[in-house]
């Protein structure tokens, strides 16, 4: 049975996490691209928000992930913890918080980053400028690849085949026409494009788009309706191979 309950805006916005982890079915993401559509602007910009920041700190910790944890971590960790535990209290819970299981491994990913070594200290040292750490920190066997957008303007894709992780960037391009919006696909040998993501920003260097993917896919971009679509509208404006 469908299920018609009315959803809160708040609700819409805690599925951006499953979204930024692709722990969401197809069918599911359709439901969801359609209530982004449908939804207030800001609701919008703050999916989109959260979406970057879950893959911002998972691309992060995929950098982090290629280093050996320092031999002194696992000690300051334990000195840091308290003797006894603290007392309890109850406290109230807001409506606002996001589900426990989507906020907890969000919050570990979080505190792998304040691991303690000099590279984690680097990596969060210059938070308005993610995609130039994401670039110092990546791994030897990225590459830069980029074209040219129909109408002008580039698309840059810092990719790593080893992470297999791309950091993607709008370079002098303009914004989408009013009420469209630029879609990411990714397209492999079976030449069916997948979406990597809709873009209500452009991404940028201080706000890059990150996405996986795998050796030899096409990174392409569209323009289509608010919201998204299920598969490309019309050809791409651009696209590159990723090494």
């Amino acid at each position: 049975m469908v299920d018609t309950s009315p959803r809160s805006e708040a609700d819409l916005i805690d599925l951006a996490y499953p979204c930024a982890l692709d722990a969401v079915a197809d069918i599911e993401r359709r439901h969801i691209d359609a209530r982004l559509a449908a939804a207030d602007p800001d609701v919008r910009q703050a999916f989109s928000d959260t979406v970057w920041q879950v893959r911002d700190v998972m691309g992060r910790l995929a950098v982090l992930d290629e280093f050996a944890p320092p031999p002194e971590l696992e000690r300051r960790i334990l000195a840091a913890l308290p003797d006894e535990p603290p007392a309890r209290s109850i406290r109230r819970i807001s409506t606002w918080r996001r589900p426990t299981r989507w906020a907890v491994p969000i919050a570990a990913a979080a505190c792998l980053l304040f691991g303690g070594s000099v590279l984690t200290a680097q990596l969060i040292s210059n938070p308005s400028d993610p995609a130039a750490a994401d670039q110092e920190h990546m791994h030897p066997e990225a590459r830069t690849v980029n074209g040219s957008f129909a109408g002008g303007g580039l698309l840059v894709v810092d990719a790593s085949p080893e992470l297999g992780r791309a950091v993607v960037v709008f370079d002098r391009v303009a914004p989408p026409p009013l009420g469209q919006v630029y879609q990411v696909w990714l397209v492999g040998a079976d030449g069916q494009p997948r979406s990597a993501g809709v873009l209500s920003d452009l991404p940028s260097t201080v706000r890059p788009f990150v996405t996986g993917f795998r050796s030899g896919e096409v990174l392409a971009v569209s323009v289509e309706p608010d919201g998204g679509s299920d598969a490309p509208s019309g050809d791409p404006l651009v696209g590159v191979t990723l090494p």
